[in-house]
């Protein structure tokens, strides 16, 4: 068998066009010339003697064997990542560094706790934390750029090589300004809302009109925003309420409050991620300072 010419490059473009579903969107995603991607996906074809990608005329996606590949070439590139720190962390003398994501709405104080336990089990760990969607953390856990990610459990939230662990839930409330009166639920429906971006907060989004359903609530969806800073920002200023995890109170910038929405009866649920591909036991004495009584959900 003739010696491959694929490596890393090769398999960060292929990535990167399945994720973003189109030759032009993995060229903006990467920074990288969409020419210049277009003949490293060829390269890659024509070395392997198959097709990646079936081409479209507005998109692209992963033939059966396309699919197979990506699937091997994200675990190849996770555990190529991890090699990469670990050798970083050897060289600088350290004990150890473990990347982790969390979303927005992860702002339970369960975290800290966690953190403090493991810290006071592995002093010399250092954790390096990040802010991320749902959906960016599931990509980065796959691609092995974090080790571990605090999201929202969601049956939409998936890949083949991640595990997850829910850790708590949260019931949802309404977050209003704190010199508002507290509104009838009744009156909720056609009242003005501000609500996270579908297209960074999409499990959210989806868990929400699932619950507003079940209740009975249809919210007017006044303005959509990226993040959560000028989400709070926005209800301050009197533009709408909104909807979050009663977690977060105590969180809250001071001119606002939430109150509970006994209606809303689901519960969020924030499960802690991990690729089980590229597993270690640095990473399952992490995990054990989290959710010791619950069971693992299967990949």
């Amino acid at each position: 068998m003739r010696q491959s010419r694929i490596g890393i490059r090769h398999l960060r473009c292929a990535i990167g066009v399945a994720d973003a579903g189109g030759f032009r969107a993995a060229a903006e995603m990467l920074g990288i010339a969409q020419p210049a991607i277009t003949k490293t996906v060829r390269d890659m074809e024509e070395d392997l003697g198959f097709a990646i990608f079936e081409r479209g005329p507005k998109a692209v996606s992963l033939t059966a064997p396309g699919q197979r590949f990506v699937e091997d070439a994200r675990q190849s590139l996770a555990q190529f990542e991890r090699t990469i720190r670990a050798a970083r962390r050897n060289e600088t003398g350290t004990h150890g560094h473990i990347i982790i994501g969390y979303s927005a709405l992860a702002s339970s104080g369960q975290i800290s706790q966690g953190l403090g336990a493991f810290e006071a089990l592995c002093p010399g760990v250092q954790i390096e934390m990040h802010v991320l969607s749902t959906d960016t953390m599931m990509r980065q856990l796959a691609g092995g750029e974090i080790d571990a990610g605090f999201l929202l459990n969601h049956e939409t939230v998936t890949h083949p090589a991640i595990s997850q662990m829910p850790v708590w839930s949260s019931p949802i409330g309404l977050v209003l300004p704190r010199e508002s009166s507290a509104p009838d639920f009744e009156t909720l429906t056609g009242a003005p809302f501000v609500m996270g971006l579908r297209e960074n907060w999409r499990a959210y989004r989806l868990l929400l009109d699932r619950l507003c359903d079940h209740a009975g609530l249809a919210p007017a969806v006044a303005e959509e925003v990226w993040d959560v800073q000028v989400l709070f920002q926005r209800v301050a200023e009197g533009r709408g309420y909104t909807l979050y995890p009663m977690d977060a109170a105590p969180a809250l910038p001071a001119s606002l409050r939430m109150i509970a929405l006994p209606q809303m009866r689901e519960a969020l649920t924030i499960s802690m991620a991990w690729n089980h591909v590229a597993d270690t036991a640095l990473l399952r004495s992490f995990r054990a300072q989290f959710g010791r009584n619950e069971a693992p959900v299967p990949a």
